[in-house]
């Protein structure tokens, strides 16, 4: 057999193993739910991790007064996750990322280090978001603790599938006392999430990564704390588009060049095995702030 022949004959053995490895995962299988979320979510190759860039903007509102938009934003999402096979739970996941957004000015397009707020008129210090990381506490299966299968709660019109997810959280703020069951001061936020993906590139375990989805992401919460509202009537709410990159070079100014220069770690996933708890975003404005009033 000459060494051109052999070549063939290679490349298309190749081919069709890869062909017949490769399905359309049912997502009326617990076990195709699974792989479709890792698909989705995370990188399984914590060398080539999901990446994700944000941009939108950010509303203050109060009663009696017309919103007023106080920021823009640009963040980027890195995502890696582990996978598991259990003997009762089947197939899982737990995954692992990074999290990074900074504030720019809606006029300017520049991230801005200082701000002027429009409520108080006091010029107040920027603190961006640094959620390093944001992980799942546990990994998820094919099949819960108490062997009920896990199931897509989705719908798919015209080849577009769509997941839509509400969270609400409601707990002690970590920057009040003891006594907020009694004059309030409650930690309370409502994040909205509406995923769109083309059907034919999710579920084809043929098509390559990222799956070229996007997800449209909502949060409606108190003042951020930075602003220094001192517990004013109002709320901000975040509106904003997620869009799968496959590098940095599809993320858009100012934050490519920021992240690139100064927070690289943000283009890599955590470890795998990280038992970090993760951090929001109020977390990590009371590490500064702690940090900088014990200077």
């Amino acid at each position: 057999m000459t060494q051109r022949l052999s070549f063939i004959v290679t490349t298309c053995m190749a081919l069709l193993a890869s062909a017949a490895q490769s399905r359309m995962l049912d997502l009326t299988k617990p076990e195709d739910v699974i792989a479709a979320e890792i698909r989705l979510s995370c990188s399984p190759d914590p060398e080539n991790p999901a990446m994700r860039w944000m941009s939108g903007q950010i509303l203050g509102r109060r009663q009696g007064e017309a919103d007023k938009r106080l920021f823009n934003v640009q963040g980027l999402n890195t995502a890696a996750c582990q996978t598991y096979d259990d003997p009762k739970r089947g197939p899982g996941y737990r995954s692992v990322s990074r999290e990074i957004m900074f504030y720019l000015d809606p006029a300017t397009g520049k991230i801005i280090d200082t701000w002027a707020n429009p409520y108080t008129g006091e010029t107040v210090e920027v603190i961006h978001m640094f959620n390093d990381p944001v992980n799942m506490p546990e990994p998820k299966y094919a099949y819960g603790k108490d062997g009920k299968p896990v199931a897509w709660e989705g719908q798919i019109v015209n080849g577009l599938a769509n997941t839509q997810r509400a969270n609400h959280f409601f707990r002690d703020g970590i920057m009040s006392g003891d006594y907020q069951d009694y004059v309030g001061g409650k930690y309370s936020v409502l994040e909205l999430r509406s995923i769109f993906v083309p059907v034919a590139d999710w579920l084809n375990t043929a098509k390559p990564l990222p799956v070229r989805g996007s997800s449209v992401w909502s949060r409606i919460s108190p003042w951020l704390p930075w602003m220094k509202m001192a517990g004013r009537e109002g709320q901000t709410v975040l509106t904003s588009t997620w869009f799968p990159i496959k590098d940095m070079s599809e993320v858009r100014e100012p934050l490519r060049s920021k992240v690139l220069n100064e927070f690289s770690v943000y283009t890599t996933a955590p470890p795998l095995d990280d038992a970090r708890a993760s951090v929001n975003s109020w977390v990590g404005v009371k590490k500064e702030i702690d940090e900088k009033r014990a200077k």
